[in-house]
């Protein structure tokens, strides 16, 4: 039945990218014929707001048209992903798409308004957000193995401080406890503001946090650093290892690309990814991406952003249901 499953999600997926007849191809010849808006499913000022207007701007030179940034908020990025996936399906509506709108929540809640593998189309990657493993300096583990050793050997004693359920780092620590086969007790918080104060003051053992706010305390020696949580180490952080290197199956990558409504013809997709396949390797972009700590991608065409999302849709389809996660009501 899983199996059977599975095979129905990739077909979904499958059928983002299909053939492109000679009806589907003809707006593409004039394409952009409008003004083209690009809907950031969370508040200005973050950092998918930020990359959003980056990429407008980039977007606007290479059609020769305006490229806007909308700002829909609300239910954790669902409201303004789902006014993305409705939209007419002939690119000049974008979604600024996210590895949490689109392959983790449709695996934590059953009313999303929209359904990622029906509804949405890949057509960029633009970035991908490691999150980082921290513990209190006072905690005697000094690196991935040394802390799977000391939980293990006290089942129960020790306690991870999250931002909030369901969000990546309260799934890393799960998939974390999966792996290792240990018993450490989740303590949520409503944000990383209020958690971390927690694991420096010592209530906590540890957190999986995102880079921008657990490593500057790292790097000041308040908190010690033991891993990064993606499948290889960070670029701009060669020193520090990658969990998967004691962990090989622990890979968690946040991420965010542009996407449009399911049905946009692949020639239009093709001409919105060509300018943003060099864009996110332009060395002043990279920088930005680190600031914000992030990666720029390297994943250049539609097809491959598409795989991309089909792996991340199908592996937390699969950490969830091991792990019995789920959104308090």
């Amino acid at each position: 039945m899983m199996r059977h499953r599975a095979g129905a999600i990739a077909a979904l997926f499958a059928a983002m990218l299909p053939g492109v007849s000679d009806a589907q191809a003809q707006p593409a010849l004039t394409y952009p014929e409008r003004t083209v808006r690009i809907v950031v499913p969370f508040p200005a000022g973050g950092a998918t707001d930020i990359l959003a207007r980056l990429v407008a701007e980039r977007l606007s030179g290479a059609f020769g048209r305006a490229v806007v940034v909308e700002n829909i908020s609300g239910a954790a990025g669902a409201t303004g992903t789902a006014a993305g996936a409705k939209a007419a399906a002939d690119g000049h509506t974008l979604l600024m798409g996210t590895g949490t709108t689109t392959t983790l929540l449709p695996h934590l809640r059953g009313d999303l308004p929209y359904d990622p593998p029906r509804d949405l189309a890949a057509v960029a990657l633009i970035a991908s957000f490691p999150n980082l493993l921290v513990v209190r300096p006072a905690l005697p583990a000094k690196d991935v193995k040394s802390l799977i050793e000391l939980v293990r050997a006290a089942p129960g004693k020790f306690s991870y401080a999250s931002s909030g359920f369901g969000a990546s780092p309260h799934l890393s620590a799960e998939w974390f406890k999966r792996l290792t086969k240990t018993d450490i007790l989740h303590v949520p918080y409503t944000g990383s503001g209020p958690a971390l104060p927690s694991l420096l003051g010592g209530h906590v053992d540890m957190m999986f946090d995102t880079l921008p706010s657990a490593l500057p305390l790292a790097q000041e020696g308040k908190l010690r650093a033991l891993g990064v949580t993606t499948a290889e180490r960070v670029p701009f952080l060669p020193d520090l290892p990658a969990i998967a290197e004691t962990l090989p199956e622990f890979d968690v990558t946040s991420w965010l690309g542009i996407m449009v409504p399911s049905g946009t013809s692949a020639e239009i997709r093709a001409r919105i990814a060509a300018p943003l396949a060099t864009f996110v390797q332009e060395p002043a972009i990279v920088k930005r991406l680190q600031e914000l700590g992030a990666v720029a991608a390297k994943i250049n065409t539609p097809q491959e952003f598409d795989a991309w999302i089909r792996r991340d849709y199908e592996k937390w389809r699969r950490v969830i249901q091991e792990t019995g996660i789920k959104i308090p009501k």
